[in-house]
């Protein structure tokens, strides 16, 4: 806040920006000897604009919300001073010049100064500020010469945030290989006839014949595309890197989103939810009872589940939840309010009946998947490829930049192997076991 005096008779009297004394119990107020901050009423122009300055120097400085509010606070008070200079002015001649048509600087040489310091060519610039038009055009508001965006500048911080998306894995617990061709091809037995027997002296030798059939998935394609403007190439490289990086990531979240539920017809991957046998269909064929269920209890039964179909050629991997799902789990509580946690469930929850739990929102809630996920096959051709092209259309002539991404891959699981696969719902599993 700035703070004023006059001297008279060679002392040194408090008063205000606009020159009259200031009174205290009907008596002039001296300024105190050590009051180093009061400054002469005659040089208050310079000196207003030497607290601006300090204020702005550490507006850019710190560039915090701090800083600003400090700089706001300096600017109305010195805007208050010019204000009242701006009367004394108007009632007889004054030292101060006031103008509210325009500023007493140069704006464009101003303008063209931070240009430069911006670009790099001169470290800094200077100019004066003299009376409450100069402010004007500091101050924020929709006028063209406005510096304010200039003078003051953002604190950016590196890197560019989306709203969150969710994280993909499907291909880190498959079995993930690459590929060259076009097609993956495989061989299963889809029948066979005779078996083995015992077989006495000089007997006939029973025969065991198989039926083969071989089965080929394509290569399919997920890609996306962006259009910008080539000036975004050049002036702003964070921002096309930022939405490369998101492009990538949204091709990244739809191919996993097509490992787990695709249905396999072209241009769809082979997810492993269309294959996944229902577990409520085993357990009803079953007619297996169990009491009082949990979801543990469900995720247990169907652990045996995948190991008996499977013949001990299935091990079940992964076991694929909801985090509301997980933290059914881990808040299950006895008849006396003690958290429960059964033996095959691990400490930190993180392993049920020998699979790794993974927690992702890609599996809706209240319904589980769990599986031997070695027996998904992931074939991919190529990584995430980018291009980037004016040669769409008009887009040569319009200086127009077309950023495309593109993934190749294909999915299967043997038909044999399906049953290493289990989904299905809690609340209609565990009503089923109580009945």
């Amino acid at each position: 806040m700035l703070k004023f005096f006059k001297l008279i008779n060679g002392k040194k009297f408090y008063c205000d920006e606009k020159g009259a004394l200031i009174q205290k119990d009907g008596a002039d107020v001296e300024v105190a000897a050590d009051d180093t901050e009061a400054v002469d009423i005659e040089s208050g122009v310079d000196e207003a604009t030497k607290m601006l300055a300090e204020a702005m120097r550490k507006a850019v400085e710190r560039g915090d919300k701090v800083a600003e509010i400090a700089l706001a606070k300096t600017m109305e008070a010195v805007e208050r001073f010019f204000e009242a200079v701006g009367e004394k002015a108007a009632s007889k001649t004054s030292k101060v010049a006031i103008s509210t048509e325009k500023a007493s600087f140069d704006v464009d040489s101003v303008v063209k100064g931070l240009s430069d310091v911006k670009g790099g060519n001169r470290q800094s610039v200077a100019f004066e500020i003299k009376n409450k038009a100069d402010l004007d055009y500091l101050a924020k508001s929709t006028a063209k010469d406005d510096l304010t965006g200039d003078v003051i500048l953002p604190d950016l911080q590196p890197g560019m945030e989306r709203a969150p998306v969710r994280e993909v894995f499907i291909e880190q617990i498959a079995d993930t290989q690459e590929t060259t061709s076009d097609y993956v091809s495989y061989v299963e037995v889809t029948g066979s006839t005779g078996d083995p027997a015992t077989t006495a002296e000089l007997g006939t030798i029973p025969e065991k014949d198989f039926t083969f059939q071989e089965y080929k998935k394509p290569v399919q394609k997920i890609t996306v595309a962006n259009k910008h403007s080539v000036e975004i190439l050049s002036d702003g490289p964070e921002l096309v890197n930022a939405i490369r990086g998101f492009l990538a990531e949204d091709v990244n979240i739809v191919t996993d989103t097509q490992l787990l539920s695709g249905n396999g017809t072209a241009p769809n991957l082979q997810g492993v939810l269309g294959v996944a046998v229902n577990l409520n269909t085993l357990i009803t064929a079953s007619g297996q009872i169990l009491a009082n269920a949990t979801h543990a209890d469900v995720l247990r039964i169907g652990a045996t589940a995948i190991k008996t179909a499977g013949k001990g050629k299935f091990r079940p991997t992964h076991c694929l939840l909801n985090p509301t799902d997980v933290e059914a789990i881990d808040l299950t509580k006895d008849s006396e309010g003690r958290y429960v946690l059964p033996p095959f469930i691990s400490a930190d929850g993180t392993r049920v009946s020998g699979m790794t739990v993974i927690e992702n929102t890609a599996i809706t809630a209240g319904t589980f998947l769990m599986g031997d996920f070695r027996k998904l096959h992931i074939r991919r051709k190529g990584g995430v490829e980018i291009e980037i092209t004016n040669s769409d259309g008009t887009d040569f002539v319009k200086d127009i930049i077309t950023m495309k991404v593109r993934r190749r891959l294909a999915s299967y699981v043997k038909t044999n192997d399906n049953a290493a696969f289990l989904t299905g719902t809690f609340a209609t599993i565990k009503t089923n076991l109580a009945s």
